[in-house]
């Protein structure tokens, strides 16, 4: 019964799509589109590449700090009728998108003036009691915006494998800026101050995180006589974390 009524709606949505849709070449669909709202929530950027009959759809979500990838999926051409020739006269493309919880049906269809009209139909496969949503997109035609993230900053004291023996125990980390960067965080991790015999970090907690810093150097006062190790990365003005540092180990002897 549940497949009979899912087959039913698939036919009435498709009837409706293509009923709507003037009559395009496949070709009008292929390039890179870029959603006309930059404040949306679901499918920033599709990459839709044609060849005779053949689509394949790359489709990009909004995330953060980066937009996640969807992956690419082979996607399928609709014309008018049965006879039609789809290289010619192509009135949509559908392509499905999965999940380990969820499966998204993509439908596309020329919008004139270079832009496209995508709907979503999202329905959940996880039996999570969520509801399935629908949702609307226009994209134009435009390259893929590349969010390039920020350089690692580079460490310079102190040096990795330093050893302290001043009390009170007053450290000092400083690194080189990154251009781009708006602030920077530092994380302070310490060894056995969570778990005998074990970074925090590696068991999933962290000891010290200092963010939005605006300069290139951070005091701090560490604990014990026992090795603490730290590191750094910047954070771009939209709020993007780039790429983190290695670890660099210090130790106290008192």
């Amino acid at each position: 019964m549940r497949r009979a009524m899912m087959t039913c709606s698939f036919i009435v949505m498709l009837t409706w799509m293509t009923a709507t849709t003037a009559f395009a070449s496949l070709n009008q669909f292929s390039g890179q589109w870029n959603n006309t709202d930059p404040n949306t929530g679901g499918i920033t950027t599709l990459e839709i590449r044609v060849t005779g009959n053949n689509v394949t759809v790359h489709a990009w979500g909004k995330c953060t700090p980066q937009d996640c990838d969807w992956g690419q999926v082979s996607a399928h051409a609709y014309g008018p009728n049965v006879s039609s020739n789809l290289a010619g006269s192509a009135q949509a493309v559908t392509a499905v998108f999965q999940t380990g919880f969820s499966q998204t049906l993509l439908v596309l269809r020329a919008g004139g003036r270079g832009q496209l009209v995508g709907e979503t139909f999202t329905r959940f496969t996880d039996n999570s009691g969520r509801n399935n949503y629908h949702n609307r997109y226009a994209f134009s035609q435009g390259m893929r915006a590349v969010v390039r993230r920020l350089a690692a900053p580079r460490l310079v004291s102190p040096a990795s494998g330093t050893a302290f023996s001043h009390f009170p125990r007053r450290t000092t980390l400083a690194w080189q800026p990154v251009s781009g960067a708006a602030s920077y965080t530092v994380e302070v991790d310490c060894y056995q101050c969570c778990q005998t015999n074990r970074w925090c970090s590696d068991v999933g907690r962290t000891w010290k995180e200092a963010p939005g810093l605006i300069t290139t150097s951070y005091s701090f006062d560490f604990v014990g006589a026992q090795p603490g190790r730290w590191r750094v990365w910047a954070v771009d003005a939209q709020g993007r974390a780039g790429a983190k540092s290695e670890w660099w180990e210090f130790r106290y002897t008192r």
